[in-house]
């Protein structure tokens, strides 16, 4: 596994401008949501005994993912993951219906219109095997972010955000004046 702080690194890197952040915050949180609608039409059903469904399972995989990669941020991620899926279950509880599918279109269009703005204001386009490791730490890393500007976890902060500044490359000084 990936450690956290090299994967948050990598998120770092496609968002360095403050208005990307904000952007991708409303647009990962709407993408996540339209993904639980479209999996909260699938359920697996033992009557008498047991109701889940496909979000809700791919909801706690991920937890579980993320708490193995920081269990401090996976706890904050926690709740709000219970309100996602709680607002995605108003869309699709019963059935797939003209409004739920509807919905899902609208909000997946925004959040993926969102996420290009955003990394047209980066100017850098992430390569197809970066974008699904990118967006599935995006929960994680804007969360770090929020503790950054916070001031809190300075420690995760100086770890991820050092390597950015490793990475970047030196500018050629000698014929400034």
């Amino acid at each position: 596994m990936i450690p956290f702080i090299e994967q948050a690194g990598l998120y770092a890197l496609y968002h360095q401008n403050p208005v990307t952040r904000y952007i991708h915050i409303t647009g990962i949180t709407l993408l996540l949501l339209s993904l639980m609608i479209i999996l909260g039409f699938v359920h697996v059903l033992i009557p008498g005994v047991f109701e889940i469904t496909f979000a809700e399972i791919a909801a706690v995989a991920l937890l579980i993912y993320y708490f193995r990669l920081n269990w401090r941020i996976a706890l904050v991620l926690t709740p709000i993951f219970i309100v996602l899926l709680w607002v995605a279950s108003l869309f699709s509880y019963s059935a797939p219906s003209k409004f739920s599918i509807w919905s899902f279109v609208i909000i997946f269009i925004v959040a993926c219109i969102l996420q290009f703005i955003g990394y047209l204001i980066e100017g850098k386009r992430p390569s197809l095997s970066d974008l699904f490791r990118l967006e599935l730490i995006a929960p994680m890393a804007l969360i770090a972010e929020i503790f950054f500007i916070a001031g809190k976890m300075q420690t995760l902060n100086e770890s991820i955000h050092g390597r950015i500044i490793a990475s970047e490359p030196v500018e050629d000084r000698s014929s400034t004046f």
